[in-house]
Protein backbone atom coordinates (compact mmCIF):
# COMPACT_ATOMS: atom_id res chain seq x y z
CA UNK A 1 0.00 0.00 0.00
CA UNK A 2 1.74 3.24 -1.29
CA UNK A 3 1.62 5.87 1.50
CA UNK A 4 2.64 9.58 1.66
CA UNK A 5 4.03 11.27 4.69
CA UNK A 6 4.76 14.53 6.15
CA UNK A 7 7.31 15.43 8.32
CA UNK A 8 5.83 17.25 11.12
CA UNK A 9 7.68 19.19 13.99
CA UNK A 10 5.53 19.85 17.49
CA UNK A 11 7.26 22.00 20.50
CA UNK A 12 8.05 19.92 23.42
CA UNK A 13 7.20 22.13 27.20
CA UNK A 14 10.42 23.61 27.60
CA UNK A 15 10.40 22.91 31.88
CA UNK A 16 12.45 25.52 33.46
CA UNK A 17 9.86 27.62 34.64
CA UNK A 18 8.70 24.29 36.59
CA UNK A 19 12.40 23.58 37.47
CA UNK A 20 13.25 26.46 39.20
CA UNK A 21 9.61 26.97 40.69
CA UNK A 22 10.51 24.36 43.11
CA UNK A 23 13.20 26.76 44.79
CA UNK A 24 12.17 30.23 46.47
CA UNK A 25 12.96 32.76 43.66
CA UNK A 26 17.28 33.25 45.09
CA UNK A 27 20.63 33.21 43.48
CA UNK A 28 22.79 30.77 43.67
CA UNK A 29 26.66 30.39 43.26
CA UNK A 30 29.23 26.98 43.71
CA UNK A 31 31.97 26.67 45.92
CA UNK A 32 33.05 23.02 45.31
CA UNK A 33 31.06 21.03 48.03
CA UNK A 34 28.94 23.83 48.62
CA UNK A 35 26.60 26.53 47.36
CA UNK A 36 26.11 30.33 48.54
CA UNK A 37 22.30 31.05 47.55
CA UNK A 38 22.04 34.93 47.81
CA UNK A 39 18.56 36.27 49.40
CA UNK A 40 19.62 39.65 49.05
CA UNK A 41 22.54 42.15 49.53
CA UNK A 42 23.33 41.67 53.25
CA UNK A 43 21.83 38.10 53.39
CA UNK A 44 23.72 34.55 51.79
CA UNK A 45 22.48 30.98 52.97
CA UNK A 46 25.71 28.41 52.29
CA UNK A 47 24.08 24.96 51.97
CA UNK A 48 26.95 22.40 52.72
CA UNK A 49 27.53 18.61 51.13
CA UNK A 50 26.15 15.84 53.50
CA UNK A 51 25.46 18.20 56.30
CA UNK A 52 21.80 19.09 55.30
CA UNK A 53 20.23 16.97 57.77
CA UNK A 54 22.74 17.56 60.60
CA UNK A 55 23.69 20.22 62.98
CA UNK A 56 27.32 21.76 62.58
CA UNK A 57 30.03 24.90 63.46
CA UNK A 58 31.20 26.90 60.92
CA UNK A 59 33.67 29.50 61.10
CA UNK A 60 35.06 31.88 58.78
CA UNK A 61 38.91 33.92 58.51
CA UNK A 62 40.79 35.94 55.67
CA UNK A 63 44.20 34.02 56.48
CA UNK A 64 44.25 30.43 55.12
CA UNK A 65 46.03 28.83 58.07
CA UNK A 66 44.06 30.07 60.56
CA UNK A 67 43.94 28.53 63.93
CA UNK A 68 41.90 30.46 66.40
CA UNK A 69 38.57 30.08 65.03
CA UNK A 70 35.21 31.40 66.11
CA UNK A 71 32.70 28.82 65.39
CA UNK A 72 28.94 29.58 64.73
CA UNK A 73 26.06 27.28 65.63
CA UNK A 74 24.37 26.12 61.67
CA UNK A 75 20.51 27.55 61.32
CA UNK A 76 18.05 26.16 59.73
CA UNK A 77 16.26 27.34 56.08
CA UNK A 78 12.69 28.03 55.20
CA UNK A 79 12.53 24.07 54.41
CA UNK A 80 14.35 22.75 57.71
CA UNK A 81 17.92 22.45 55.97
CA UNK A 82 20.50 22.82 58.31
CA UNK A 83 22.82 25.93 56.52
CA UNK A 84 25.93 28.04 57.20
CA UNK A 85 25.25 31.70 56.57
CA UNK A 86 26.57 35.43 56.01
CA UNK A 87 24.54 38.17 57.13
CA UNK A 88 25.32 41.75 57.62
CA UNK A 89 27.90 41.18 60.50
CA UNK A 90 29.93 38.67 59.00
CA UNK A 91 29.85 39.65 55.61
CA UNK A 92 31.37 43.33 56.81
CA UNK A 93 33.68 41.21 58.66
CA UNK A 94 35.45 38.55 56.87
CA UNK A 95 34.02 39.52 52.84
CA UNK A 96 35.55 42.48 52.08
CA UNK A 97 38.95 41.03 51.25
CA UNK A 98 39.65 39.28 48.09
CA UNK A 99 40.33 35.71 50.22
CA UNK A 100 37.68 34.36 52.29
CA UNK A 101 37.92 30.95 54.06
CA UNK A 102 35.41 28.70 55.75
CA UNK A 103 35.99 25.67 58.10
CA UNK A 104 33.12 23.34 59.08
CA UNK A 105 33.08 20.77 61.77
CA UNK A 106 30.34 18.54 62.35
CA UNK A 107 28.96 17.70 66.14
CA UNK A 108 31.68 15.09 66.64
CA UNK A 109 34.03 17.51 66.25
CA UNK A 110 35.24 15.94 63.24
CA UNK A 111 36.23 18.79 60.92
CA UNK A 112 34.98 18.51 57.39
CA UNK A 113 35.65 21.74 55.37
CA UNK A 114 39.32 22.32 56.43
CA UNK A 115 40.02 26.33 55.20
CA UNK A 116 38.46 26.28 51.73
CA UNK A 117 38.32 29.31 50.09
CA UNK A 118 34.45 30.54 49.32
CA UNK A 119 32.93 33.96 47.38
CA UNK A 120 30.06 35.42 47.63
CA UNK A 121 30.73 38.10 44.62
CA UNK A 122 29.61 35.30 41.61
CA UNK A 123 26.41 34.98 43.27
CA UNK A 124 23.52 35.34 40.74
CA UNK A 125 21.42 38.48 41.05
CA UNK A 126 17.97 37.89 41.42
CA UNK A 127 17.42 39.25 37.76
CA UNK A 128 19.44 37.13 36.42
CA UNK A 129 17.24 34.02 38.03
CA UNK A 130 14.29 35.97 37.02
CA UNK A 131 15.83 35.96 33.40
CA UNK A 132 15.88 32.07 33.21
CA UNK A 133 12.49 31.89 34.79
CA UNK A 134 11.48 33.45 31.68
CA UNK A 135 12.60 31.08 29.49
CA UNK A 136 10.12 30.72 26.42
CA UNK A 137 7.61 33.12 27.62
CA UNK A 138 9.67 35.79 26.46
CA UNK A 139 8.86 35.27 22.60
CA UNK A 140 6.41 32.62 22.66
CA UNK A 141 5.42 30.38 19.47
CA UNK A 142 2.65 28.02 18.46
CA UNK A 143 3.47 24.97 16.39
CA UNK A 144 0.88 21.98 15.68
CA UNK A 145 1.10 18.82 13.43
CA UNK A 146 -1.09 20.07 11.34
CA UNK A 147 0.21 23.49 10.36
CA UNK A 148 3.52 23.56 8.13
CA UNK A 149 4.71 26.45 9.75
CA UNK A 150 5.46 27.37 13.31
CA UNK A 151 3.79 31.14 14.88
CA UNK A 152 5.48 33.16 16.36
CA UNK A 153 3.23 35.34 18.59
CA UNK A 154 5.01 38.42 18.38
CA UNK A 155 4.11 42.14 18.46
CA UNK A 156 3.48 44.91 16.09
CA UNK A 157 6.36 46.90 14.78
CA UNK A 158 8.99 44.41 15.58
CA UNK A 159 10.75 42.17 13.64
CA UNK A 160 11.76 38.78 14.25
CA UNK A 161 14.63 36.35 13.35
CA UNK A 162 15.20 32.74 14.10
CA UNK A 163 18.27 29.76 13.74
CA UNK A 164 17.96 25.96 14.25
CA UNK A 165 20.26 23.61 15.73
CA UNK A 166 20.37 19.99 16.06
CA UNK A 167 20.60 18.94 19.43
CA UNK A 168 21.84 15.46 18.29
CA UNK A 169 25.14 16.79 16.68
CA UNK A 170 26.61 18.59 20.04
CA UNK A 171 27.87 18.12 23.17
CA UNK A 172 26.30 21.12 24.93
CA UNK A 173 22.97 20.73 23.60
CA UNK A 174 22.58 17.38 24.35
CA UNK A 175 23.87 18.06 27.99
CA UNK A 176 21.21 20.97 27.93
CA UNK A 177 18.32 18.50 26.88
CA UNK A 178 19.44 15.68 29.49
CA UNK A 179 19.45 18.22 32.54
CA UNK A 180 16.03 19.59 31.78
CA UNK A 181 15.02 15.70 31.32
CA UNK A 182 17.05 14.79 34.52
CA UNK A 183 15.71 18.08 36.85
CA UNK A 184 12.65 17.58 35.40
CA UNK A 185 12.15 14.20 36.85
CA UNK A 186 12.92 15.15 40.04
CA UNK A 187 11.50 13.14 43.29
CA UNK A 188 10.32 14.58 46.68
CA UNK A 189 13.48 12.53 48.31
CA UNK A 190 16.11 14.50 46.28
CA UNK A 191 17.86 17.14 48.08
CA UNK A 192 18.35 20.47 47.49
CA UNK A 193 22.02 20.52 47.23
CA UNK A 194 21.41 18.10 44.69
CA UNK A 195 19.02 20.35 43.15
CA UNK A 196 20.90 23.47 43.60
CA UNK A 197 23.89 21.91 41.82
CA UNK A 198 21.42 20.60 38.84
CA UNK A 199 19.75 24.08 38.73
CA UNK A 200 23.57 25.64 38.60
CA UNK A 201 25.00 23.44 35.92
CA UNK A 202 21.76 24.32 33.43
CA UNK A 203 21.96 27.92 34.55
CA UNK A 204 25.77 28.43 33.33
CA UNK A 205 25.40 26.15 30.19
CA UNK A 206 22.61 28.36 29.06
CA UNK A 207 23.86 31.66 29.31
CA UNK A 208 27.22 29.88 27.80
CA UNK A 209 24.86 29.04 24.96
CA UNK A 210 23.51 32.45 24.45
CA UNK A 211 26.95 33.84 24.56
CA UNK A 212 27.90 31.54 22.23
CA UNK A 213 25.29 32.45 19.56
CA UNK A 214 26.71 34.34 16.66
CA UNK A 215 24.86 37.41 14.27
CA UNK A 216 25.28 35.32 12.03
CA UNK A 217 22.71 33.29 9.66
CA UNK A 218 19.78 34.44 11.70
CA UNK A 219 16.60 33.73 8.96
CA UNK A 220 13.75 36.79 9.06
CA UNK A 221 10.30 35.24 10.05
CA UNK A 222 8.00 36.37 7.51
CA UNK A 223 4.80 37.50 8.21
CA UNK A 224 5.62 36.02 12.01
CA UNK A 225 6.32 32.54 10.58
CA UNK A 226 9.00 29.80 11.07
CA UNK A 227 9.74 27.27 7.81
CA UNK A 228 9.78 23.49 10.13
CA UNK A 229 13.06 22.20 9.14
CA UNK A 230 13.15 19.39 6.18
CA UNK A 231 14.95 16.16 6.29
CA UNK A 232 14.38 16.03 9.56
CA UNK A 233 14.75 12.54 11.21
CA UNK A 234 12.14 10.75 13.66
CA UNK A 235 12.65 12.11 16.91
CA UNK A 236 15.36 14.35 16.06
CA UNK A 237 15.38 17.29 18.33
CA UNK A 238 15.74 20.78 17.36
CA UNK A 239 16.93 24.02 19.41
CA UNK A 240 14.72 26.79 18.15
CA UNK A 241 16.81 30.02 18.97
CA UNK A 242 14.46 33.47 18.54
CA UNK A 243 15.36 37.55 18.91
CA UNK A 244 13.38 40.17 18.21
CA UNK A 245 14.60 43.47 16.59
CA UNK A 246 15.34 44.76 20.44
CA UNK A 247 17.54 41.81 21.05
CA UNK A 248 15.10 39.79 22.82
CA UNK A 249 16.20 36.60 22.99
CA UNK A 250 14.78 33.06 23.58
CA UNK A 251 14.34 29.67 23.21
CA UNK A 252 12.32 26.74 22.26
CA UNK A 253 12.73 22.90 22.03
CA UNK A 254 11.13 21.07 19.43
CA UNK A 255 11.01 17.69 18.24
CA UNK A 256 10.46 15.66 14.91
CA UNK A 257 8.12 12.62 13.81
CA UNK A 258 6.67 11.47 11.13
CA UNK A 259 2.58 11.82 10.18
CA UNK A 260 1.41 8.51 7.87
CA UNK A 261 -1.61 9.74 5.90
CA UNK A 262 -3.07 7.71 3.96
CA UNK A 263 -5.51 8.13 0.99
CA UNK A 264 -8.74 6.93 1.22
CA UNK A 265 -8.19 5.56 -2.73
CA UNK A 266 -5.56 3.69 -1.77
CA UNK A 267 -7.55 2.35 1.34
CA UNK A 268 -10.16 1.10 -0.68
CA UNK A 269 -7.92 -0.55 -3.52
CA UNK A 270 -6.31 -2.22 -0.14
CA UNK A 271 -9.82 -3.60 0.82
CA UNK A 272 -10.76 -4.83 -2.67
CA UNK A 273 -7.42 -6.89 -2.79
CA UNK A 274 -7.60 -8.55 0.78
CA UNK A 275 -11.34 -9.44 0.47
CA UNK A 276 -10.63 -10.79 -2.81
CA UNK A 277 -7.90 -13.30 -1.08
CA UNK A 278 -9.29 -16.97 -0.15
CA UNK A 279 -10.92 -17.07 3.10
CA UNK A 280 -8.35 -19.76 4.10
CA UNK A 281 -5.25 -17.78 3.43
CA UNK A 282 -5.59 -14.95 5.14
CA UNK A 283 -3.59 -16.49 7.56
CA UNK A 284 0.22 -15.73 6.52
CA UNK A 285 1.47 -19.01 8.53
CA UNK A 286 -1.49 -21.47 6.87
CA UNK A 287 -0.40 -19.60 3.79
CA UNK A 288 3.33 -20.33 4.03
CA UNK A 289 2.84 -23.91 4.96
CA UNK A 290 0.43 -24.84 1.96
CA UNK A 291 3.18 -23.42 -0.25
CA UNK A 292 5.69 -24.85 1.45
CA UNK A 293 3.38 -28.38 1.12
CA UNK A 294 3.20 -27.89 -2.61
CA UNK A 295 6.84 -27.41 -3.18
CA UNK A 296 7.92 -30.52 -1.42
CA UNK A 297 5.04 -32.46 -3.56
CA UNK A 298 7.00 -30.79 -6.48
CA UNK A 299 9.80 -31.89 -5.35
CA UNK A 300 8.94 -35.66 -4.52
CA UNK A 301 7.19 -35.99 -8.10
CA UNK A 302 10.13 -34.60 -9.97
CA UNK A 303 12.26 -37.13 -7.70
CA UNK A 304 9.75 -40.21 -8.40
CA UNK A 305 10.59 -39.48 -12.17
CA UNK A 306 14.04 -39.38 -12.07
CA UNK A 307 14.59 -42.69 -9.86
CA UNK A 308 11.99 -44.14 -13.00
CA UNK A 309 14.13 -42.86 -15.52
CA UNK A 310 16.95 -44.64 -13.89
CA UNK A 311 15.25 -48.16 -13.66
CA UNK A 312 13.92 -47.86 -17.00
CA UNK A 313 17.81 -47.94 -18.51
Amino acid sequence: MKTSKTKILIVLTFMVVILFSILPIKSLATNSNMFVVKENEEQYLIYVDGLLNEDFEFAFSNTENANDLNYIASVKDSDGNSIAYVDVVLKGKFFNSENTYIWVRNTEGKTVIDGQKVTINDAKTIEQLNKLDNITKNITIEASAENEKIKINGEAGKTYFYKFFVAGNSEEYNKLLDLIEEINNFDTNINVYAKLQKYNELNELYNSLVAGLSEENWTEAKNLEITKPYGAKEGEQFILWLKDSDGNTDVQILTAYEKEITVIEEQEKTEEIVTALPVTYDNTTVLFIALGTVIVAIIAVLAYKTMNKKNRK
